[in-house]
């Protein structure tokens, strides 16, 4: 039976919830920060989607570059139309504006900005693919074996990975290494022109102690929060993933924290990179879009009309929910976490069945990733531009209703309706 202080059954109370850290559906952790002192923690190292938490390492990256002297803090730089197409939640630039560092590191970190994302990667690695590169090169050297990164924003991709392990191993080195970028964290709120934006992250709203970090949200990762909170000088923090809503991620958060504080020392006499870790690839994360976005279908079909290039089928299924659960698994072995290109669920001509392919690679790609495959003993096919283009003609996108945007990152799809019914 978990042990409860006063002061976190009097928050839970006020809050309208009392539970265990074990209703939470995914995983947690709570460890020392200095120490790497392991106070409690259920499934550390399982795989789970990040969402927004990849922030984290942008900002990482990011001051490294500040730090190396090739990038500055009011440099201005610019807003392409791929970063201004980043879906919410965003601030909107349009193309061809501007940006300081300063600025852009406050949206990324304080609002959770998906185009600043992709600003501050281009900035500061002049392509997305170099820095996420950069990204995944800092990942390797900080040990952090069960993630992955594809984009610096954390929009869902199966193949973009990590763990409660991990996220707090990166989170308590940025502490370490760059404690004079640890307000970007603490900020209640970031004014952009008249705009005043709060920090997404509420419980520095609701602890005093609270002075960070990240909150993170897409429909197949649930809620997820990184917390961090300082007492008589010892600061502890607190990973809470695949939460049901943003209510329940910060007040788990709450718990995690004022209960490690009343403990004087670690319970588990387990050192955070210890953490038993599941191998890369291993196993495919649970996907929360049932549980936390009920108005969303869990699987959906891509638009033949994106379909083009050269391509590779991984086989055609009678349900979007096997051809989806099998693309995600193809996707995170060593063959698939690095393929190039865009991957989904198609729907094939004539109602027979779904496809989970992969497009927009070249031919002597496509070639080279079915061969790996296939010397694994998984089934594939090259898929031609003419197949595509086949497939295309024979199927027609069922167009339906524009619905509100859900806005990765934010509290959740209650907040993007409101927004959208605003403009």
């Amino acid at each position: 039976m978990a042990v409860f202080s006063r002061e976190s059954v009097f928050f839970a109370a006020l809050f309208g919830l009392i539970f265990s850290p074990l209703a939470n559906a995914g995983p947690s952790l709570l460890f020392d920060a200095a120490s790497g002192e392991v106070i409690s923690q259920e499934r550390a190292g399982e795989p789970w989607y990040p969402a927004s938490l990849t922030k984290l390492m942008t900002a990482y990256v990011v001051f490294k570059k500040l730090n190396a002297g090739s990038l500055k803090l009011d440099q201005r730089i610019v807003v392409s139309p791929l970063a201004a197409s980043q879906v919410p939640s965003k601030i909107g630039i349009p193309a061809g504006g501007t940006i300081t560092v300063d600025l852009a590191l406050q949206t990324l970190l304080v609002y959770s900005a998906n185009d600043i994302a992709y600003v501050l990667a281009e900035g500061a690695g002049g392509t997305v693919p170099n820095f996420v590169k950069d990204m995944n090169a800092e990942a390797q050297k900080l040990g952090l074996s069960s993630t992955h990164f594809v984009n610096p924003n954390g929009l869902f991709d199966p193949r973009q990975l990590t763990s409660a392990r991990d996220i707090g191993v990166l989170a308590s080195t940025i502490y370490a290494e760059f404690p004079e970028h640890g307000h970007y964290f603490s900020q209640a709120h970031v004014m952009l022109g008249k705009r005043k934006l709060a920090n997404r992250n509420s419980l520095i709203r609701l602890m005093p102690e609270a002075d960070g970090m990240k909150t993170g949200f897409v429909c197949n990762s649930g809620f997820n929060l990184v917390a961090s909170a300082t007492r008589n000088g010892r600061r502890l923090i607190a990973v809470v993933l695949g939460a049901s809503n943003g209510r329940a991620r910060a007040d788990m958060a709450y718990q995690l924290l004022v209960d490690g504080f009343a403990q004087k020392t670690a319970s588990q006499n387990l050192k955070l990179d210890k953490i038993p870790a599941d191998e890369l690839g291993a196993l495919v994360p649970t996907d929360m879009t049932a549980q936390v976005c009920k108005s969303k279908q869990p699987y959906t079909a891509t638009r033949v009309s994106e379909l083009g290039g050269w391509g590779i089928s991984f086989g055609t299924f009678e349900t979007m929910e096997l051809a989806d659960m099998t693309l995600r698994g193809r996707m995170i072995g060593p063959t698939g976490i690095n393929a190039p290109g865009k991957i989904g669920v198609v729907r094939m001509p004539n109602k027979s069945g779904y496809g989970a392919m992969l497009w927009n690679i070249d031919q002597f790609t496509s070639i080279l990733l079915c061969s790996n495959y296939r010397s694994q003993g998984t089934p594939c096919d090259v898929v031609a531009p003419e197949a595509f283009a086949q497939i295309a003609a024979l199927t027609k996108d069922k167009e339906s209703a524009v619905k509100p945007q859900i806005a990765q990152g934010s509290d959740g799809p209650k907040s993007a309706k409101k927004k959208t019914k605003k403009k």
